[in-house]
């Protein structure tokens, strides 16, 4: 949103340069720790090592419990969810550059370079829509914005999951550090900018190394 990707964006420290031990970094051993987690392989590596499949199999099963019907994957980057659930679908993201690998697998009549927070389709045109562990990406104008456009868009189901801002925890707070997403929340403030939109049917807060919620809501 406003020339941010969904999921590209720049990573950073913030525990005054603190590995989750305690032991403090050198500002060339943070300035290098900061380059490394920018490389998308990188990247990769550690959501994979925060437990991105286990989080993936809570996911499938709410997934595989909603009808089946024309489908919008907000912040879909590469496409990798859409691998891992194994649907088709319109695939929307600000950033021009996954989404042309996306294209590259022959779904680039699907994939459209939207903002999230102005969404390029008629209302109710989607029976679920999906927004999975985009909104740590927004800053809050740019929250309320998206949740608005998913309530517009969506006719029948809103498929949500973030990971959520716990400070009392050590792991978290370091795991928060390493992501490019600036704007974790508490699930109170998620819960709060969903229900403008969304009567949410469904909730699961769980725990894979961060804590997550997932929400399943049906528009007001």
């Amino acid at each position: 949103m406003a020339g941010r990707s969904f999921s590209r964006g720049e990573a950073r420290l913030d525990l005054q340069g603190h590995f989750p031990w305690g032991v403090a970094m050198s500002g060339r051993l943070q300035g290098l720790t900061e380059a490394l987690i920018a490389r998308p392989f990188v990247y990769d590596l550690v959501q994979t090592l925060a437990g991105r499949a286990r989080v993936g199999k809570r996911l499938k099963a709410s997934f595989a419990a909603l009808p089946p019907g024309r489908l919008l994957d907000v912040g879909s980057a590469d496409g990798g969810l859409a691998s891992w659930l194994n649907f088709e679908g319109v695939f929307i993201d600000i950033d021009l550059r996954p989404l042309a690998a996306l294209r590259r697998r022959g779904r680039g009549s699907r994939a459209v370079v939207a903002d999230a927070a102005a969404l390029p389709f008629r209302d109710r045109a989607f029976d679920v829509s999906l927004c999975v562990a985009v909104s740590h990406h927004l800053d809050d104008h740019q929250l309320v914005g998206a949740v608005g456009e998913l309530g517009r868009v969506t006719a029948g189901s809103l498929l949500f999951l973030d990971a959520l801002r716990k400070d009392h925890r050590r792991l978290s707070r370091w795991l928060w550090s390493h992501d490019r997403g600036r704007h974790p929340r508490t699930i109170e403030t998620l819960r709060a900018a969903l229900e403008r939109r969304f009567h949410l049917r469904q909730e699961q807060e769980f725990t894979v190394y961060h804590q997550y919620v997932l929400w399943v809501g049906s528009p007001l």
